[in-house]
Formats: C-alpha cells, structure tokens, sequence
C-alpha cells in the first residue's frame, strides 16, 4: 500500500488549535480557584481557633480596657407634682399633690490627668499567642460641684451621700485601686456598686462633702488587659500620656495623640481634649438629661492605644492568597511563549499540574506559619514550590536554560510578593508595579511574533513532556 502524505495543516486550523489552547489555559485558570478557594476554607477555620485561644488569654487575664472617670455623683431632693388616685365620697378621683422626690447629680473633673506606664508581653495558648499588658495608671483632677447655676439650693443636696464613681471595662484585669486621696489627709476606698448605674461605674467611693466645697482627688490603678487600653476624656480639659515597650502601637479611639514617638524600644504618646469637643455636658442631672445615653457618650468618646502585632502569618497568607492568580497567569504565559518561539508543545494536564504545585505553596505557607517565623515560614514554602515546579518544567521544556528562566522568574515573583506583603502602606502601589512590569515584559518579549502566522505543529518539534 502507498503510504498516506502528511497532513500539512492549514492556516484555519493553526489558528484554531491555537485558540483552543489558550481556551484550555482559560479554564484551567478558572479550575485552579477551587483549591484557591479550600485554602481560604482552610485559612478561616485556623483563624477562628486563633481567635478562640485569644479570647481565653483575654478571658483568664483580662479584656480590652477603657478607664471612664472619675464622676462625682451627688443626690439632691426637689418637689414635683404628681397626680395619685384618691377616693372622695366612694369615688376614684385624680388628684394633684405636691411631694418631694429625689434624684442624682454628676458632675465630671474640671481637670483630668492620666499617665500610665504600660508593660507589654506575649502569652502562648498552644501554637497561638496574643498581645497582653499590665499598666500602672494614676488618675489626678478636681471636681467643682456648682448646683447653682442648675438652680438647685444647698438645703436640697445631700453633701453626705455625695460618690465618686469609676469605670472599668473589665474588673478581672483590675489589680488594686488606691482609695481616693484627699487634701488633709483624708482617703475614701472604693467599693463594687450594685446601683443603676452599676454597669457603667462598677466601682464608687463615698467621700462625704461639705456644702460646695470642691474635691481634688489622686488616685493610681494597677490594671491588667489585652490588645487595647483607653481613656474616656471626662475633664473639662483632659491631658493624658501612655508609654509602652511595643514597637507597633495603632491608637484608636475618637482623638489621636498630639505627640507621639514611636521606636523600635518602645513609645510614647499624649493626648489633650478639651470639653468643646467631646459631645456631652459637663454636668447633668437624672431629671434633665438621661443618663444611659450621657454616659455611652463618653465611652464613644475614648481613646487610647491597641497593641498590634506585626503582620501574623495568618494574615500574610490571607493576603498573598490575593494574588495566586497573577502566579497562574505569569506562569502559564511563559509557557505558553515557549510553545510559541520554541516550537515545545506542552500539553493541559501538565499545565495543571504546575497549577497545583502553584496552589500547594500557599497550604505550606499555612502549615509553616504556625510553627516558624513568617519570614522562615514564606522562605522555605515558596523555595519548595519553586523547585517543584523548575524540577518538573525541566521535563519538558528540554533546555536548561529555559528551566533557569521559570525557577528563576518564579523565585523573583515570590520575593517580590513577598516584599509587597510586608509593605502594608504601600502594597496596593507595589502590587500595581508589579502587573505593569510583567506586562510591559511580555508585550515586549512578544513584540515580533506574528500571531496570524503561528504554527503549532506537533511534527515541527520534538512532543518534549509527551513522550
């Protein structure tokens, strides 16, 4: 029998055998999401046992903390009418009737100061860890009680039973509180409150005052919590410093600090507010103004200092995670360019199984964070990905140097990732950069191939990877 001549494709079917492949690349591009997306199933679940382990550090030492106050709290008695139901000759009827009722009085400092010197560490639950600290806070001011200007006579208070009041956020991380030092040598201790107000001033002093007589008050907190301290600013005008040994202070709150100096050693932060600004009275009563609503106010007015850790490997991942497809996409471009120029026909499934491998680096990321440095933890996890993949292209790319400009583009990739990574304020800008050169260097390196002329033709080049 005669031999059959070699089928000698058309210019129609190049064209198609090539939009077929980049078809396939697509898709396979689109299949690689779903491990992408198990990781991040993965990636969640360990964060919420992270969170978990945190909240029992913060549970047993003592949660995040706001100091609110001190308030001096005064009753008074007023007259008021009421309407009571009598009964006159067998009938019900309303009757109007004087009588005396009693209601409260607060009154913020006049001047409030707050230092603390904060000692930080990190405590260990199994393989995860959170930020705590223990801080010795001195609270000095002077309360200026004025019942005139609210029209109120001295007859009327009951100097007495007057209170100063304190919040805490969490009364487990409270060590110990001085009692109330006074000028002549007079100290009031504080006691836990079971009052209405109990939940926001858990602890209150009875001080007992003379009849206008003002209140300079110190007092100094040994407390302990985790991840944030803060201070409501209840003076008129409030001036508060912080210093810590914590590289990485975030301060939050409704008021930044004036002056800050943040080191490697540690830092140090002050804070000034004046009244004008903190959106609730200086004073008020139960009959003017509801309290709840007063003293949320002053809670939303807090401020203070949250103790952050540098980038957790949980979040690094989180975060490369983002850009597992620019790593599908730069990687099958490049053999898609030698299927191109050097005529190596790389069949799907090996695509994918360098997609895998791609995917793998992130779950190894993972698994290594938790028991290394993050910085160890990428290292070692993009080194392996990229030997694994440089290993496996060497197969069928069949040149050395071609394997040298995967493993070595690959290696760079991650470096730069990681880079982008660390840079947390300028991330978005590298990221861009990056895309912009990758693409500036494919156009660049694809500047002179003719796409309508393309021949992939299986008899042109060895089936390097099929055989």
């Amino acid at each position: 029998m005669n031999a059959q001549p070699p089928v000698i494709p058309t210019p129609a079917s190049r064209r198609l055998a090539v939009f077929l492949k980049l078809a396939s690349i697509g898709l396979l591009l689109l299949l690689l999401q779903i491990p992408l997306f198990m990781t991040r199933g993965v990636l969640t679940e360990r964060q919420g046992y992270q969170r978990q382990a945190t909240q029992e550090i913060a549970a047993l030492w003592g949660r995040q903390q706001q100091v609110t106050g001190p308030v001096l709290a005064i009753p008074y008695e007023y007259r008021a009418l009421v309407t009571r139901t009598r009964e006159v000759n067998g009938r019900a009827v309303q009757v109007d009737e004087w009588t005396r009722c009693e209601a409260t009085a607060y009154f913020l400092p006049e001047t409030l100061a707050a230092d603390g010197e904060v000692e930080t560490e990190v405590r260990h639950r199994g393989i995860y860890d959170a930020a705590v600290y223990a801080t010795r806070l001195k609270l000095q001011g002077e309360f200026r009680p004025d019942f005139a200007g609210a029209g109120i006579e001295n007859e009327a208070v009951h100097w007495e039973r007057a209170r100063v009041m304190l919040g805490i956020s969490d009364l487990r991380g409270l060590r110990s509180v001085t009692p109330l030092g006074r000028p002549g040598g007079r100290a009031a201790a504080f006691e836990t409150t079971d009052g209405k107000t109990a939940g926001e001033f858990p602890l209150a002093a009875a001080v007992g005052l003379a009849a206008g007589e003002a209140v300079p008050f110190t007092l100094e907190l040994a407390l302990q919590g985790s991840e944030q301290l803060a201070v409501a600013p209840t003076g008129k005008q409030t001036r508060a410093a912080l210093h810590a040994a914590w590289a990485d202070p975030s301060f939050v709150g409704a008021y930044l600090p004036v002056k800050r100096t943040i080191a490697p050693a540690g830092f140090t932060a002050e804070w000034e507010v004046s009244h004008f600004s903190r959106g609730f009275p200086q004073s008020w009563t139960d009959r003017t103004a509801n309290t709840p609503e007063v003293l949320r106010k002053i809670d939303a007015a807090g401020f203070g200092v949250r103790f952050v850790r540098p980038i957790d490997g949980y979040g690094m991942v989180e975060r490369a995670r983002k850009y597992g497809v620019l790593f599908f996409v730069l990687v099958f471009a490049v053999f898609f360019l030698f299927e191109v120029t050097a005529g190596r026909r790389i069949h799907p499934l090996q695509y994918a199984m360098v997609g895998a491998a791609l995917c793998l680096f992130f779950l190894g990321f993972l698994a290594l964070s938790e028991f290394l440095a993050t910085g160890a933890a990428y290292g070692i996890a993009a080194a392996a990905c990229t030997a694994l993949v440089a290993l496996y292209a060497w197969s069928f790319l069949g040149s050395g140097g071609r394997t040298l400009v995967i493993g070595g583009g690959l290696a760079a990739t991650y470096g730069y990732l990681y880079f982008v990574l660390q840079s947390q304020d300028y991330a978005r800008v590298a990221g861009t950069l990056a895309l912009f050169a990758a693409l500036a260097l494919v156009m660049f390196c694809t500047r002179r191939i003719n796409w309508y002329s393309l021949e992939m033709n299986a008899a042109a080049a060895p089936a390097a990877g099929n055989r």
